[in-house]
């Protein structure tokens, strides 16, 4: 009796799905406490944890390779990776200001 690959694969995706809702929880929770600069690399960070949990909800309406599901779940990651991104270099150039950089 050992655990096979679906029943693993099942609670990888539960796992994943249960920390992307928590981290929306917890960077709504730095949004609505910070201001300024830092709110704004938040609220982008929020926004793709957001797109990527959506992404992950949507893999589990996914039915084969084609149709509107897999569309939105690609626009989804799409949008997760430019909001993290954003998010990125927003924190980036707020903490080379602070730094006295540029």
């Amino acid at each position: 009796m050992g655990l096979n690959i679906k029943d693993f694969e099942l609670v990888a995706n539960v796992v994943v799905i249960l920390a992307a809702l928590l981290s929306v929880v917890y960077a709504f929770g730095v949004v609505w406490r910070v201001e300024k600069k830092l709110d704004v690399s938040f609220k982008l960070f929020l926004l793709a944890i957001v797109f990527f949990t959506s992404s992950e909800i949507l893999g589990y309406f996914d039915i084969g390779t084609a149709g509107q599901v897999r569309f939105w779940r690609v626009l989804a990651k799409v949008l997760f990776a430019l909001f993290f991104l954003l998010g990125i270099l927003t924190a980036r150039r707020m903490i080379r200001e602070v730094d006295g950089e540029k």
